[in-house]
């Protein structure tokens, strides 16, 4: 199961994403890639690990790690911040962009992130309780630095060194002090990567149709997650490098 969830996460990239890391973008473009994260998954995560916890039966290591997970991304309670998705929008400040301007507005939304957000919002809550766990814990929360992580090999950066180094404070005139976010996430971000795989592992057997489902919902999620990246980076105008 382990391997099968791991194949997925290692095509979790996107090829617009270094455009993110290094200066030239325009305000205007950075403006859409972030009101899309934030409108598609940001602003709700905290109600989608609700709705996965209140499918899982009494499984008291489940639950908790769960519950915790949801708490942090609400409140900031562990972190000793604030609720990750005010961060963000503080980030966004740091950017220069005015809060409202992140208020909701599903007419703006390009066709298949929102897609990608309804299909968030429906498995989220949907049977198996394993499958949705997997899709929000590992794959939504996971990045294509899964397998290192895992190995030991990748170390989540952390501190002030850090936020300076970070593109958007770097190349974007971010504020340091507005990259809470960032700070918050080098505190938590590695326990809640051990508590998601230890969740899913422990009550997927390795073959069967238990694992097959929860592989599959992976799987559509990473497709659906592809096209969303995909229109995202034509709306700014981004075009894909041909390989050499």
């Amino acid at each position: 199961m382990a391997e099968r969830l791991l194949a997925i996460m290692d095509r979790k990239h996107h090829w617009a994403y270094p455009a993110l890391t290094r200066p030239g973008l325009r305000c205007e473009q950075l403006f859409v890639h972030f009101r899309h994260e934030y409108l598609v998954y940001v602003r709700d995560f905290p109600v989608l690990l609700a709705r996965a916890l209140g499918n899982v039966p009494p499984r008291g290591d489940v639950r908790r790690a769960l519950a915790e997970n949801l708490y942090e991304e609400e409140t900031g309670g562990i972190s000793k911040t604030h609720g990750h998705p005010e961060l963000f929008v503080r980030m966004m400040e740091g950017l220069g962009f005015a809060r409202d301007a992140f208020d909701d507005d599903d007419g703006w939304l390009h066709p298949d992130a929102r897609a990608y957000r309804d299909a968030l919002r429906a498995k989220a809550a949907s049977e198996p309780w394993q499958a949705a766990v997997a899709l929000l814990t590992i794959f939504v929360e996971g990045s294509v630095n899964e397998r290192a992580e895992l190995a030991g090999t990748f170390v989540r950066p952390q501190g002030d060194e850090d936020v300076l180094e970070h593109p958007l404070v770097k190349h974007y005139g971010c504020s340091p002090d507005a990259m809470e976010i960032r700070r918050a996430h080098g505190k938590v971000e590695g326990g809640h990567r051990k508590d998601a795989w230890r969740m899913v592992l422990a009550n997927v057997p390795e073959r069967g149709e238990l694992a097959q489902i929860v592989a599959e919902r992976c799987e559509t999620a990473l497709e659906m997650w592809h096209r969303y990246r995909d229109a995202v980076a034509q709306r700014m105008g981004l075009v894909r490098e041909r390989a050499a």
